[in-house]
């Protein structure tokens, strides 16, 4: 394992090292003088869009206060205009790149099953790279998602292939789907444990695993425990003989029920039990950890910055990837509740599927995220406490810029209103794209500001350069086209003008092998009471997969398979069920939005394109905020309406100026599509087909890479082929 991974890593040092010529760098200049360029703290959120926070809510009646964010927000900036992908992995390589999906192949969120062409391809040039030429140190603490471990050439040395010196976390999407079999002592149904543990103030006993891998049985000294604490210390609650949480040592023993800590189908727990991976210079490793995730990452991000203090220590960029609120929904455990919280009435706790349980679960990982945040900033040295507990966050205190932003929208299940459930993550609509922005620390001038200009999750790329003293447009090659914007001057220059007029998002499917069909599978949101059905096809290969995110799953192992969402709506299950898109592209300005549609083909009807007018409309009690809902599209199925006109003497100076923006934004959408040539056998991406091609489709010949250009799943001979076919080709 150490000799392959060695390989890899020399494998991955000749593949980019054209990319990584080194160069004399500003802050190179800079520690010759005796200055440091500040460190970067960069913080992502999961699955936490606009919605969530009251300082960015402030019309959501059930948007939550979080102190630590909203300390650091005063002593800093709040962007209210910030804009993502409609899911996670096209985010997050758009933070590192500053490219578009449609450049780098990533336009959906990764699945086991994608090809390393929708995954963060070797030759792109990533935010650690560029930061190592202004001898930033680099890590990555938490969740990764950008390509592998699966059908990757790199494996679980993915991270450290793409320039980070340091990671230590979960390479996956998510923490793995709860145990609802408690280490397979209960094989009755998959409801009764949904959290994966006994919910509730009951007490009773648990197994947990000794250091030399023999299991005991606990009563906390004839006390008892919950099941969320058992869990929270690393065990699995008991249960006895009928199923029912052991109230005794005896009941457990007598049970007739055996527990498993090592058993792959039952090992992983949510977020209190998941799969680490860490990557350091020379060596990686992998062990499953059985204790709450957000607070290990935590943990793990406080320890690797507390050990780059010192003096001539270089600066560093630690990015701190919470894996929360994403699903599964877990409660986390109790010193991280709200002071005084109680479970509302009414609602049952040990539900795992029932909406409202799940709308006060997600709050409580949301304000348990911000408390870890918290202790986060005070932990690593950039924030204190007051004599009364609270987040005290001075700027000048360190050298330390946060940035702090959710990598997507919310998840349909946990939306706040007046945003729209139904149009949430996974959907170029604006509660799909529209996210948290924070970033503070000494390069702020006036805090405490909001800047509502647009901004784009590619401008950070831009803007991690522009902290260090790296002009990113000099040191990546012009074959990869930048969609980033400068955003420093929001920072220091409270007046700064906005610096782009427009924003795109995309969202499609991954790639797959032909041999690995994806299946229908409905989501229901409820709004108040009444329930809605979304369906997919195009996002989930298995049924865990679709159930850990609420969905109804109509592939293999269902009574009826349904490949395809037309399919379950001809069988007229649903009264009513909308079909998410196989792929949208939008393109909005200040005001005005326009989004393009690849349909099911039973709902080709609706239209290609939808327009909007985002202007905010407070007076109207259902979309105050001017959302793109449903019933706000200003096209005609598709189509511009007969009445938009300019010029004539009966022309409408507001259908003028709506026709004025679509046929703008129509024109901008398609520069950006143009703006992007695909070269057939080019797999090193700098938009030519030459010898170097040939070298690496060898270098990875017979797995998994980005020359595999005919997608079976193994570059082969038949991508040499390719590749010798165009040669010369740019």
């Amino acid at each position: 394992m150490y000799r392959k991974l060695c390989l890899l890593l020399a494998v991955f040092a000749s593949v980019s090292a054209p990319l990584l010529a080194q160069s004399r760098s500003e802050e190179g200049r800079d520690r010759e003088r005796g200055n440091q360029r500040p460190n970067i703290l960069f913080v992502i959120l999961d699955d936490v869009g606009i919605d969530q926070y009251d300082i960015f809510n402030p019309s959501g009646s059930t948007a939550l206060h979080a102190p630590a964010l909203t300390a650091v927000a005063a002593g800093g900036v709040k962007f209210t205009n910030f804009h993502t992908m409609p899911e996670c992995s096209p985010s997050r390589v758009c933070f590192f790149t500053g490219r578009y999906p449609l450049r780098t192949g990533v336009r959906a969120a990764l699945l086991d099953t994608d090809q390393p062409n929708s995954q963060l391809s070797a030759y792109e040039v990533t935010t650690p790279m560029i930061l190592h030429r202004a001898n930033y140190t680099s890590a990555m603490i938490g969740k990764y998602h950008l390509g592998g471990p699966n059908n990757n050439p790199f494996g679980n040395a993915a991270p450290r292939a793409m320039g980070w010196d340091h990671f230590d976390g979960i390479l996956f999407g998510a923490c793995p789907p709860v145990d609802p079999t408690l280490g397979g002592q209960y094989t009755e149904d998959r409801t009764r444990y949904g959290w994966g543990f006994p919910a509730g103030s009951q007490l009773g006993v648990g197994w947990f695993l000794n250091a030399n891998g023999t299991i005991r049985l606990d009563d906390n000294q004839g006390s008892g425990y919950t099941g969320k604490q058992i869990v929270t210390l690393g065990g699995i609650p008991a249960l006895d003989a009928s199923g029912n949480f052991a109230a005794t040592q005896q009941a457990a023993l007598s049970s007739g029920r055996t527990v498993s800590f090592t058993n792959a189908n039952t090992l992983y727990n949510g977020y209190y039990c998941w799969p680490r991976t860490t990557n350091t210079r020379d060596a990686v490793t992998r062990e499953a950890v059985r204790s709450y995730a957000t607070s290990v990452q935590t943990d793990t991000a406080i320890s690797w910055i507390r050990s780059q203090s010192g003096r001539n220590r270089n600066p560093w960029m630690c990015t701190v990837s919470y894996s929360s609120i994403h699903t599964p929904y877990q409660m986390p455990p109790d010193h991280l509740y709200p002071p005084g919280f109680v479970w509302p009435a009414g609602v049952p706790q040990d539900d795992a599927t029932n909406p409202d349980t799940i709308k006060v679960v997600s709050d409580l990982m949301l304000y348990a995220l911000d408390q870890e945040f918290g202790r986060l900033l005070v932990g690593a040295g950039i924030a204190g406490r007051s004599a009364g507990g609270e987040l005290v966050y001075n700027p000048a205190a360190s050298n330390t810029m946060i940035v702090l932003v959710s990598d997507n929208g919310t998840f349909t299940q946990s939306v706040k209103a007046p945003y729209n459930a139904l149009r949430s993550k996974g959907s170029s609509y604006q509660t799909g794209i529209q996210s948290p922005m924070v970033i503070a620390g000494p390069l702020v001038q006036a805090p405490g500001r909001t800047v509502n200009a647009l901004t784009s999750c590619t401008d950070l790329f831009e803007l991690f350069g522009e902290i260090a003293g790296v002009d990113v447009r000099r040191e990546v090659p012009t074959s990869h086209v930048l969609d980033s914007k400068p955003m420093l001057g929001y920072l220091t220059n409270p007046q700064q003008r906005p610096y782009r007029d427009s924003l795109y998002s995309e969202v499609g499917p991954g790639l797959k092998i032909p041999s690995q069909p994806t299946y229908a599978t409905v989501v229901t949101v409820f709004i108040g009471n009444i329930p809605a059905y979304t369906c997919t096809d195009k996002l989930f290969t298995d049924a865990s997969l679709a159930e850990a995110n609420g969905g109804t799953w109509y592939g293999p192992g269902a009574p009826v398979v349904y490949s395809s969402c037309c399919d379950v709506r001809a069988a007229g299950i649903y009264q009513s069920m909308s079909i998410l898109p196989t792929r949208s592209f939008a393109v909005r300005n200040e005001r005005f939005k326009l989004i393009k549609f690849e349909r099911a083909p039973c709902d080709v009807g609706l239209g290609e394109y939808e327009f909007y007018d985002l202007r905010p409309t407070p007076l109207n009690p259902i979309n105050p905020l001017g959302l793109d809902n449903q019933f706000a599209n200003l096209l005609d199925n598709g189509q511009v309406p007969a009445a938009w006109s300019c010029g004539g003497p009966l022309s409408n100076p507001i259908f003028c100026e709506r026709l004025t923006n679509y046929r703008e934004l129509m024109a901008q959408m398609n520069a950006i599509f143009a703006s992007e040539r695909y070269v057939e056998g080019d797999g090193n991406l700098d938009k030519r087909v030459t010898s170097e091609d040939l070298a690496g489709a060898r270098r990875f010949f017979g797995q998994p890479s980005w020359f595999d250009f005919n997608n079976d799943g193994t570059t082969d001979n038949l991508d040499l082929q390719v590749i010798r076919d165009n040669l010369g080709r740019r």
